[in-house]
């Protein structure tokens, strides 16, 4: 008498859906923020993949999917993307900046969003000073880097001091005061301390800013 349940059981198994699972990715090699957009883009074809995630300050993909989807299958559709993905939390990574010609005058004031205190009492005496305000996750900020990279390739009287806002809430962001709400963002003051404040990558202003005594 025992015996129905114990099949009806059995048989009820094979019917039941497989679980989801929660996975985090460390993703290495991006330069922007946007990467999450062709990374998701990447997975969509994967059936079991159903919700994605990225924070762009860790640089991780949290990836919810059915237990039937492995790591491999995440990874290797990462891959098409030119990125490199590594199962578990931790290890993500921006690509680096561009080194700075040798010799010239750049400085890092502030690498992790910490204040840095009167940018005009920071400014070079002497030189056009440019204080380019960036994050690794911005896209157009690496190329305000790359034309600063050349100006400073070119000319001596430039010297350019980097800051590192990495969020819109860090105590840097706070000390740019409420003008401060869109990168790339440069502060350039002239050899008689005239500043200008250019929002965006706007290389013509950034020109015009450099010509001024």
């Amino acid at each position: 008498m025992r015996v129905a349940p114990l099949v009806f059981s059995l048989l009820a198994v094979p019917s039941l859906a497989a679980a989801d699972r929660v996975q985090v990715f460390s993703i290495q090699g991006a330069d922007c923020a946007q990467c999450a957009d062709k990374i998701k883009k990447a997975l969509k074809p994967i059936k079991g993949v159903k919700k994605t995630e990225f924070d762009m300050q860790k640089v991780e993909l949290t990836v919810r999917l059915d237990e039937a989807v492995t790591d491999a299958a995440v990874i290797e559709a990462i891959a098409t993307t030119g990125l490199t993905a590594v199962a578990g939390a931790g290890r993500g990574a921006y690509q680096p900046h561009d080194e700075y010609p040798a010799g010239a005058d750049v400085e890092t004031l502030s690498p992790d969003g910490r204040a840095v205190g009167s940018l005009e009492r920071k400014r070079v005496t002497g030189k056009h000073t440019v204080f380019d305000v960036y994050a690794d996750w911005c896209g157009p900020c690496r190329l305000v880097d790359a034309r600063l990279r050349e100006i400073l390739g070119q000319r001596t009287d430039v010297a350019v001091r980097r800051l590192n806002v990495v969020s819109f809430e860090t105590p840097l962001a706070g000390e740019l005061g409420p003008d401060f709400q869109a990168l790339p963002y440069l502060i350039v003051f002239s050899p008689s301390g005239k500043r200008t404040d250019i929002e965006g990558a706007d290389f013509a202003r950034l020109d015009k800013a450099l010509s001024r005594p």
